[in-house]
């Protein structure tokens, strides 16, 4: 699934709220364990005692007017043991209104109870099937027969309604978001990623709509009146939350080039000119992870050649969703136009196109076996996210982005006591369920992954992600299954295992899954002697962190040989303790190459002086351009934590002066920024700081110019785009006067700003200006086709200092149609960053409206 949760704090205090289920109602919902049953204790599990192989899905009387929807599900089950008194599966505001069963074996059927054949726990979310006698072990067909209904909150996620307008008319359509628990909503079934199954989709839709939709292409078609029934080919084996179809009348771009293997980009009406890019770089994407991965994508339907889908949805709860043979994104995550999509936008289309077809092979082919192994999906649909993309366009220097963006925040996340283990059992309800697509799962999981590719090497990396895929395709993985592909395809690399005999990969490898949070390294080196003493414990912002161990690739180079080639680690830190030598005398230190491992580095003070005079030297671009950006990012942690003298920790990062490369600023800006924003309640430090960032700035702001050139590379204008931003925002002068001409520009004579260039100075505009600038761009949202750059606007209207604007702003977060549900707690967050000033305005604007936000 798409990475990005955008509810911001405050709305998750206001919003969050859940009626309090009555003490007498959750004892009643507890009268099945008196029965023989498939159902776990805690009953949000089902036991596999109970297993569904073929289902069949029938969606009929679809109503996206009212909303509602019938359908009928026939199910094939293995009772895998005698005495049952009763089946449970899941559903959720179903309402049943036929049941039957019938026993495969003698083709009879099997009586219910009387009065109650079936009942409901709507706490659990369960259906109870109460059977007159107990069943034996054997195959059964089981029949339901029920009525639904579609959400008309996309949040609620299930099968849901969203909505667009063509030529001045609003139009329905319908399609699902069921991970991780949501299938129930839709049909009653087995809704853990445990149980799969082949699933055969029918949907019967009005015949004013366009074809409908689903995992696999539509086999036969069949006009019943006004209406027209679409059956698709069976699914492959998959869990029911990878089942995925949609109603409406969308348009699909198919990529005539790849006829064999079909390649779709499907969107509302009115834009279908957006889907070229993302056509594009994801065939290329999908041809490069065929390659890679050894097992071809659209041969992965189990008979039927795969659909490769991918559709754009006005509202959409995620960033996309993975469902085999059908991608659901957001519409701004895949629709690129290039005269209003910026370039993050355009690497953003790359990079979640990258995640959620990675997740054919992690996912799909291979599913985890329960939310505690979440990372086993998403840690590599993570990885690919870059490195996919990076292979499918190397222009686009996403292999160096994983850094900032991921390793950074990985490490950023591990530093709170807090911080969850990437294999994390404590799933007892849905909502916990929830919490692990998180940080943890992602980005930290993608950075585990990328320092064991450094370790064993490339070839070998990939060898392991291959056995274990094809030794558990179609079925389920856990952490040892993986461990097992590692060591297998370590097994055949003689080369590694000369380098670190007896090695066992699996205990490497847990020691990242099961710890919480990351380590630090702290080095230590005599200069008489050369003797370097490292020792590793866990690094955290704040308390006392417990003592843990880890197996620690450790890679290094020193100051007499500089040598940033190789990213090999050269020894296993699996102790506390241990020491190395260097060669004596003056001869700094650094670990961490290319900071290919996931861990900070502190040194003794002798060695931050040292690299500390080497970096503000004409030397300093001798260090690799990654391990600057480790330094400065490490060094600002250490001040938060207290683990470096604060004199000492600026005076390494004042070569930000001379600094020009994107990825070191990237390391910088948001540790700075945090400091600075500590400093708010003492306006003389606060300004002072300011002032010291604007000056540290200067070099680079001077360097980069405020104008894209024709040759400029990915990283210099992505630079250009976060210290432009930054700038502004911190009133560097000659920032927010070139902003100002350029909005002027565009605002009295129509010439628009560059698309690179539009988040600081629209909000520039808008900050400098009055209502007439406010004015001006929210007509200018209103009338936008592209939702990318909807968004830049959205977050720049809220960078007004008018407050009768601002609280139009607010108004219309909650009831203009243009404003999608999930960008109204983006409008939020968005009215609260866009000036410090804002803060008392929105907060009391939040009290005063809280019970119509709570239920818009």
């Amino acid at each position: 699934m798409g990475t990005k949760m955008l509810v911001p704090a405050v709305l998750c205090v206001l919003l969050g709220f859940a009626a309090a289920t009555p003490l007498e109602d959750f004892r009643s919902n507890l009268e099945f364990h008196d029965y023989s049953s498939n159902v776990a204790d805690p009953a949000y599990r089902l036991r596999p005692n109970v297993y569904p192989t073929d289902v069949k899905v029938n969606l009929e009387n679809i109503d996206l007017e009212g909303a509602r929807f019938t359908g009928s599900v026939e199910m094939i089950v293995i009772v895998r043991e005698n005495d049952l008194e009763q089946i449970s599966m899941h559903q959720n505001n179903l309402f049943v209104t036929r049941v039957n069963v019938v026993n495969n074996t003698n083709g009879e059927n099997v009586q219910l109870r009387s009065p109650d054949p079936f009942t409901y726990d709507n706490y659990y979310e369960l259906l109870h099937l109460h059977f007159h006698l107990p069943i034996v072990a054997g195959s059964y067909t089981i029949t339901i027969d029920y009525r639904g209904v579609i959400n008309t909150n996309p949040v609620d996620r299930g099968f849901y309604r969203g909505y667009y307008y063509y030529e001045n008319t609003r139009r329905y359509y319908a399609t699902t978001q069921f991970q991780p628990y949501h299938a129930r909503k839709a049909f009653p079934c087995f809704d853990e990623p445990q149980f799969k199954s082949r699933y055969t989709i029918s949907i019967t839709r009005p015949d004013t709509l366009g074809p409908s939709y689903s995992n696999m292409a539509i086999s036969s078609t069949e006009v019943i009146g006004n209406s027209v029934r679409e059956t698709f080919y069976p699914t492959p084996i998959i869990s029911a939350y990878l089942v995925a179809f949609h109603v409406s009348d969308f348009v699909p771009t198919v990529s005539t080039s790849t006829a064999p293997r079909p390649f779709s980009i499907i969107s509302r009406r009115g834009a279908t000119d957006q889907h070229a890019y993302a056509a594009e770089i994801g065939v290329e994407i999908t041809n490069q992870l065929d390659d890679y991965l050894g097992i071809e994508y659209h041969d992965m339907g189990q008979g039927q050649i795969m659909k490769n889908d991918h559709i754009a949805l006005p509202d959409f709860p995620s960033g996309a969703m993975e469902n085999w043979g059908m991608v659901n994104y957001r519409e701004a995550y895949l629709l690129y136009d290039p005269a209003n999509t910026n370039l993050v936008n355009k690497i953003f289309i790359a990079t979640i196109m990258a995640h959620e077809l990675g997740h054919k092979w992690f996912g799909n082919l291979v599913t985890c076996f329960w939310w505690s192994n979440l990372w086993l999906n998403e840690s590599f649909a993570s990885y690919f996210e870059y490195f996919a993309a990076h292979w499918a366009d190397p222009k686009l220097e996403l292999a160096d982005q994983f850094i900032v963006d991921y390793v950074h925040s990985a490490l950023n996340a591990d530093a709170s006591p807090s911080a969850t283990p990437m294999n994390w059992e404590e799933v007892a309800d849905n909502p916990t369920i929830t919490q692990h697509f998180s940080t943890t799962s992602y980005a930290k999981g993608a950075s585990v992954l990328r320092m064991m590719e450094h370790f064993v090497g490339p070839r070998t990396f990939r060898n392991a992600l291959r056995h274990y895929l094809r030794d558990n395709a179609y079925g389920i993985g856990n952490p040892s299954l993986m461990y097992q592909a590692f060591n297998k395809a370590i097994a055949e690399d003689h080369t590694f295992l000369s380098d670190f005999p007896n090695i066992n990969f699996g205990n490497v490898f847990d020691s990242w899954v099961q710890n919480r949070g990351s380590p630090v390294v702290e080095v230590t080196r005599n200069p008489e002697t050369g003797v370097i003493v490292i020792e590793q414990k866990r690094y955290q912002l704040s308390g006392e962190p417990p003592t843990q161990t880890w197996e620690i690739p450790l890679s290094w180079t020193e100051q007499k040989h500089l040598d940033f080639s190789s990213t090999k680690p050269r020894q296993l830190l699996n102790v506390t303790s241990t020491a190395l030598l260097s060669e004596p005398g003056d001869n700094f230190v650094i670990f961490n190459i290319q900071q290919s491992g996931l861990y900070r580095v502190k040194y003794d003070e002798d060695n931050w002086r040292a690299l500390s005079s080497y970096l503000n030297s004409n030397n300093r671009e001798r260090i690799h351009k990654l391990n600057r950006a480790q330094i400065v990012n490490d060094v600002l942690h250490f001040i938060r934590s207290g683990d470096i003298d604060r004199t000492l920790g600026f005076e390494v990062i004042d070569f930000l002066r001379s600094e020009t490369d994107y990825y070191v600023w990237n390391g910088a800006l948001t540790q700075l920024d945090w400091i600075r924003r500590r400093l708010e309640h003492m306006p003389r430090a606060h300004e002072a700081f300011t002032s010291y960032l604007r000056g540290l700035m200067n070099n680079v702001i001077n360097h980069l110019g405020y104008n894209e050139g024709p040759n400029d590379s990915t990283s210099t204008i992505l630079n250009r785009i976060q210290i432009l931003n930054y700038a502004c925002n911190i009133g560097h002068s000659g920032c927010v006067s070139d902003s100002l001409q350029k909005w002027n520009d565009y605002k009295e004579n129509n010439e628009p700003v560059p698309v690179n260039l539009r988040r600081h100075v629209y909000c520039t505009g808008l900050r400098e200006g009055d209502r007439s600038d406010y004015d001006f761009l929210f007509n200018a949202y209103n009338s936008s086709e592209n939702a990318a750059d909807m968004v830049i606007m959205l977050r720049a209207l809220a960078c007004t200092k008018d407050l009768d604007a601002l609280g139009h702003y607010l108004q219309e977060s909650m009831y203009n149609d243009k404003i999608r549900i999930h960008d109204r707690t983006n409008a939020f967050s968005f009215a609260l960053q866009g000036n410090l000033e804002n803060v008392q305005f929105v907060s009391l604007f939040l009290q005063n409206n809280y019970d119509t936000i709570r239920t818009t």
